[in-house]
């Protein structure tokens, strides 16, 4: 038989009443007493009705979680940062994937709306296209940015400093020796841009020229660094050192190399962004420029769950987990080298 409150509520020797409200996350009840209620439910797999609980207290007990790709650990791992935080305050998370399509975000978001209590996203969207996320916030819609940030659209958001992403990736280069970098720029949305920001800061910090030739277009997906590279290589000027915009995009370019017979890093030093999981397993490990995802997650989940409370005023905090550089073979380093 499915586990009850009032199992729990004899094996801890409280009320019924008491178990409900720390399951329900109620004020009246100390965090002491509903760490231990919830550490006991989870042991009794006691299962909530969420349908009874989103009737007596006008909440759905669920966040959707809204990003651009799950292909990757990236992403996946800022959803198990979310779910750590979430869960133990009895939420559940419903997660959509966009595939970087604008129009695909806009369906899956108006079909969470009505759904769940509050959003986490990683908008696909251009910086400064914020119309259609005003309108939700004006209309009482509760939401968290993650990863990217649209400009001037008053809610909280959690980032890394993608600025310093690209100045830590671009810098390494250049200590190397590498005069000549090039840089694969991601999509139009705020990482692309301010990695490409963090590019042109270094190169011009170090006397060096921030030239159109060294600069290709690109998306933030294997394929899209594999066609760039391709492309790049077929027009027989690709510079001793790159730059990608993230690991997958870094990965494909690497691909594209060996495919023509180029080296990594004996012909071109590669340098990636955002340590997927297995980057370090390749068969040339890739150097990238790091930051903790679980921690982004969790900081996203913490500020929706203090929206969705109602408790304080929103603040439209904004989270920045600092980056740091993970030196790997790619490069051409065996180890860090200092400035």
């Amino acid at each position: 038989m499915p586990t009850k409150l009032e199992d729990i509520a004899r094996a801890l020797n409280v009320s019924k009443m008491t178990v409900s409200r720390a399951i329900n996350n109620h004020p009246e009840i100390n965090k002491e007493t509903r760490t231990r209620i919830l550490a006991a439910a989870r042991k009794m797999n006691y299962r909530p009705n969420q349908f009874a609980r989103a009737l007596t207290t006008n909440h759905s007990y669920l966040i959707g979680i809204v990003v651009p790709d799950l292909m990757h650990s990236y992403f996946a791992e800022i959803c198990r940062g979310v779910e750590s935080q979430a869960r133990p305050a009895g939420y559940q998370n419903l997660i959509c994937n966009t595939d970087e399509d604008l129009s695909k975000e806009t369906d899956e978001i108006e079909a969470l709306l009505s759904r769940t209590d509050g959003l986490i996203v990683a908008s696909a969207s251009p910086p400064r296209r914020t119309r259609f996320y005003r309108k939700i916030i004006a209309e009482g819609g509760k939401i968290v940015l993650i990863d990217r940030l649209l400009e001037g659209l008053r809610c909280s958001a959690v980032t890394t400093d993608d600025v310093q992403v690209g100045v830590l990736a671009t810098e390494h280069l250049i200590r190397l020796g590498h005069r000549k970098i090039g840089h694969l720029r991601g999509t139009g949305v705020s990482t692309s841009l301010k990695r490409f920001q963090g590019y042109s800061q270094a190169l011009v910090k170090h006397k060096l020229r921030v030239h159109d030739s060294l600069v290709r277009d690109c998306g933030y997906t294997e394929a899209d660094g594999y066609g760039a590279m391709k492309l790049w290589i077929k027009e027989r000027n690709v510079p001793p050192a790159v730059f990608a915009a993230n690991d997958p995009a870094a990965i494909g370019a690497i691909a594209a190399l060996s495919d023509e017979g180029l080296r990594v890093p004996q012909d071109v030093a590669i340098i990636g962004g955002g340590n997927i999981h297995y980057a370090d397993m390749l068969r040339v490990p890739l150097t990238t420029v790091s930051w903790s995802t679980t921690e982004m997650g969790q900081a996203a989940a913490r500020l929706l769950l203090e929206l969705i409370d109602g408790k304080k005023q929103p603040t439209n905090q904004q989270i920045i987990i600092p980056p740091e550089l993970i030196v790997r073979q790619s490069c051409g380093a065996a180890s860090a080298v200092p400035a």
